[in-house]
């Protein structure tokens, strides 16, 4: 993610699950704010995994992703991150990133996600259905690259998609009463304080069925290298491997994302960016 943020998130609440019936058509929009995209799972940590690996990945994936840089690995629940089983030592993370600098790879010893990210080359969402083909196969690549290196059975536990929204500050005309239903700030000639000028927002819904849960998170940060600051709306969701299809899990995953984004923001904001359905 090329954000910094200027708050840490807060204030999670928890939502009862959603149980209202949803018959209409999935909201569409010509002009969304969205600036990132990940699609990728959590998967049991493949214990035999060497350095010496990671180039063979990148020999299956360089064609299309001939760049590639290290980042700090991702940490568990208990903060910790995934280690080798002989020496203790934490294993890294690569990024293996394409010519535009607009998708990428991120691949751990326990974690793999595609990013579509919104780069000068590349403004246009690609939409969902292109973002979950391409990671459908690389995640097949990855599936071929563990069985050929004897590195045991890949067996995911959680699948995660990510959308993140950036909203220029113009945008909100420095506020958020404008744009988003549910944060407000109760004006009165009696209080002490101001309007806030960063304010932040979280909650947590459970999806249907135990599909897992979407994470909704509003503050504002700033792209990196860049003066430009905004307001951020992420939308997560997160839910455990089980019988159902990967594909019928990301469908669902997606359609409660947008549904979501529709639900938190207001018609003013629709018609901003220009809704169709």
């Amino acid at each position: 993610m090329y954000i910094t943020p200027d708050q840490i998130f807060a204030a999670v609440s928890r939502g009862a699950q959603m149980t209202k019936s949803v018959n209409q058509p999935i909201p569409s929009y010509k002009k969304p704010p969205i600036n990132e995209v990940v699609c990728g799972c959590q998967f049991e940590q493949l214990k035999d995994l060497k350095i010496t690996h990671f180039g063979d990945l990148w020999s299956r994936l360089k064609k299309d992703f001939p760049k590639v840089e290290h980042a700090l690995p991702i940490t568990n629940a208990e903060g910790f991150p995934p280690e080798d089983p002989e020496t203790s030592l934490p294993l890294p993370r690569a990024w293996f990133i394409n010519n535009t600098d607009s998708r990428l790879i991120q691949f751990q010893s326990d974690r793999f996600y595609y990013n579509w990210r919104k780069k000068e080359r590349e403004l246009t969402y690609p939409r969902y259905a292109e973002v979950f083909s391409c990671f459908d196969r690389y995640f097949k690549t990855l599936n071929s690259f563990v069985a050929e290196n004897g590195l045991g059975i890949l067996k995911p536990t959680v699948w995660e998609l990510t959308y993140t929204n950036h909203i220029p500050f113009d945008d909100a005309s420095n506020s958020t009463i404008e744009l988003f239903k549910d944060i407000r700030w109760v004006r009165d000639v009696n209080r002490f304080l101001s309007e806030p000028t960063n304010p932040v927002w979280a909650a947590t819904f459970d999806m249907p069925n135990d599909s897992g849960v979407l994470i909704a998170k509003f503050g504002s940060g700033r792209i990196q290298g860049e003066e430009t600051k905004v307001r951020i709306l992420e939308l997560a969701a997160r839910g455990p491997v089980s019988e159902t299809g990967m594909k019928e899990w990301f469908d669902l995953a997606r359609e409660w994302i947008v549904r979501g984004f529709t639900d938190l923001t207001t018609e003013d904001a629709h018609v901003l960016w220009e809704r169709e359905i």
